[in-house]
């Protein structure tokens, strides 16, 4: 097993439902989870989920009131109108009321940690766990379907009309009927997988990267490999979801190298060396993009000719993709004196938040 699948208990994380593909006891640390909407962010870690105010930065509520270290949180939360659903490492599935934070209901019935973002529709919730089981839970929070594959999942699903797509442990990419969780197609990759595709509805393709130094163009509706990049070794490992910027496909690697590739094709349109290690995926933004650099390094580039635009350096690790919500980019730090830290879009910074005991 290679240096980057130990370097974050993440990883450890995976390595253990690698190596077991079972229940896990909740007692592990892990980069925090992050979400936001356009008026608050969302953070889980450790013991709690906090809500911020994305202006002033100030806690609005945590989940639970009072912690205990029988429940840890590091998915980041789904946030669907006036909920938050988040999965725990104590086997256990919440939906919340995204105003006050109290529990309208929670899922017990998964033997293992639920460490992936789920997905909705509205009508159903999609949450992978680290069991080997993705469960499918109606609105009310019974379970509707569940699916079962070799290893655990970690990775976000993806929602496509009648089909969920999910990304495995188990180096699987399936294509589940919604309604029922039957299989419909499943395509074997390299490597696992611990991020979720994306998916341009334009030419229903998806486009995901593997731990197997890969990226593939799938079709969505029958799991047929469209192309792959990667075979003659130009990439490292890929954590993170690429993303779709006009008529680009961008990815970074875990050597820190950014991929802007042809969608359709393949074919390399230019590269830029963030001059780091990374496992968060590329933030982007209306003109520029940004990048999170494992060693504390926020770097945001020109998008039309990967101008440098600045470099923040903060105290602690970035495992963590950032998120905009009201024109703050908003970073989630690990082992670092503050969880979050706001900045502008221009780099400058705003607040911070660090939770109160």
């Amino acid at each position: 097993m290679k240096k980057p699948l130990v370097k974050i208990i993440l990883i450890f994380i995976i390595s253990a439902a690698l190596l077991a593909g079972c229940a896990m006891g909740p007692r592990a640390e892990s980069a925090p989870g992050l979400s936001a909407d356009e008026n608050a962010v969302y953070v889980s870690n450790m013991q709690h989920i906090y809500k911020v105010d994305t202006k002033a930065g100030t806690e609005l509520w945590r989940y639970p009131a009072t912690g205990s270290v029988q429940v840890v949180l590091y998915a980041p939360p789904l946030l669907h109108e006036s909920s938050v659903f988040v999965g725990d490492l104590a086997n256990k599935f919440h939906r919340l009321d995204a105003a006050s934070g109290s529990e309208t209901w929670s899922f017990t019935e998964a033997d293992g940690w639920f460490q992936a973002k789920a997905a909705t529709n509205g009508d159903v919730i999609v949450a992978p766990s680290s069991d080997r089981n993705v469960y499918a839970l109606n609105a009310d929070g019974t379970l509707k379907w569940k699916y079962s594959g070799e290893f655990g999942y970690v990775a976000e699903p993806i929602i496509l009309e009648n089909s969920v797509i999910v990304a495995g442990l188990d180096h699987n990419l399936v294509s589940l009927n919604l309604e029922s969780g039957e299989q419909q197609w499943i395509t074997t990759l390299k490597g696992a997988m611990i991020a979720a595709p994306a998916y341009d509805p334009a030419s229903g393709s998806l486009f995901v990267g593997s731990l197997g130094n890969e990226m593939l163009s799938i079709d969505s509706k029958t799991g047929k490999v469209n192309w792959t990049y990667g075979e003659n070794g130009e990439i490292s490992p890929i954590y993170a979801t690429p993303i779709l910027v006009g008529e680009s496909l961008i990815f970074a690697d875990e050597s820190g190298k950014v991929f802007a590739l042809d969608p359709a094709t393949g074919s390399v349109e230019w590269t830029l060396d963030a001059g780091g290690e990374t496992v968060a995926g590329i933030l982007p933004l209306e003109e520029s993009f940004v990048i999170a650099l494992e060693k504390g390094e926020l770097r945001a580039y020109k998008l039309a000719d990967r101008t440098p635009l600045w470099t923040r350096t903060l105290d602690g690790k970035l495992y963590t993709t950032p998120v905009v919500s009201a024109d703050k980019i908003v970073v989630a730090v690990t082992k670092g004196q503050t969880l979050l830290q706001a900045f502008d879009l221009a780099g400058n910074p705003v607040w911070s938040f660090t939770p109160a005991k």
